[in-house]
């Protein structure tokens, strides 16, 4: 063993209270509501996990529904890139780490989501959000081989990258554990509670906020017990840190207050 390795869970809950609302922004803001504005649509209603938009016509409708999963394959990217490349310490490794992984898997998991079921934003069906298309069951199946695939790769890449930074063995267990599996259930529970005060109603909580906390990151739960019985841990230390975790609360409870109820801009 190289040091100790060491993983708090306050931390780690701190750090998914500020990552649920800032990534889900990153989706719903940066991707569907810049694409509406850029492509001559009207923003009507934003809420903390979907969008209206009054979109100038077919393509624009389509490309509106398309850029929140293109935002999140493209910053999942080039936040891999940044934590493979520049971060070093461990505190900013683990949370470059929970950006380029949940980034992806939201990508991944919608090609998933929507080729089971036809809706949301990758949609082939009437009410899809690129539909209606021509073969819409041959699209939906074509979006789940991708996204089953997908998200099979992330998964193994998500055990490998983990391993890279806190090593293997029994004595990982309970770190590797904490980092996945605290994670995980403090984002979808957060992101469940912020879609609560929605005036759409419970649709937009388990096809939204659900699907994609519970479902779309549910590749953590495999990567938590992904321990193995050989191997040596790695030097790896996350200090407690209310100030994160206070910072966490601040930001959850503030998306949930703001964008949940949901705003109208007409």
């Amino acid at each position: 063993m190289l040091g100790k390795l060491s993983v708090d869970r306050v931390t780690v809950a701190g750090i998914a209270l500020l990552l649920m609302p800032t990534l889900t922004m990153v989706h719903e803001i940066g991707g569907h509501a810049m694409t509406c504005l850029a492509t001559g649509g009207q923003l009507v209603d934003l809420g903390a996990f979907y969008i209206n938009c009054d979109s100038d016509g077919v393509v624009a409708r389509r490309l509106v529904a398309l850029s929140g999963v293109a935002i999140d394959a493209l910053l999942g990217g080039v936040a891999f890139i940044v934590w493979r490349t520049f971060l070093q310490r461990d505190l900013p490794r683990l949370i470059g780490w929970y950006v380029w992984l949940s980034l992806c898997f939201s990508a991944a998991g919608y090609f998933l989501f929507s080729g089971v079921s036809g809706i949301g934003d990758l949609g082939p069906d009437a009410n899809g959000g690129i539909g209606p298309l021509a073969y819409p069951l041959a699209w939906r199946a074509a979006f789940t081989a991708f996204g089953v695939a997908a998200y099979v790769f992330l998964v193994k890449s998500g055990i490998r990258t983990l391993n890279g930074m806190i090593g293997q063995g029994l004595q990982t267990k309970q770190a590797r554990r904490t980092i996945a599996h605290g994670f995980y259930a403090v984002l979808c529970v957060a992101a469940v509670a912020a879609s609560l005060p929605n005036p759409v109603g419970l649709f937009v909580t388990l096809a939204s906020a659900t699907a994609a906390s519970f479902g779309g990151k549910a590749g953590l739960i495999s990567i938590g017990y992904a321990t193995r019985v050989q191997g040596e841990p790695q030097s790896f230390e996350v200090d407690r840190s209310w100030l994160i975790f206070a910072l966490g609360l601040i930001a959850s409870a503030a998306f949930a207050l703001v964008l949940g109820p949901t705003v109208r801009f007409g």
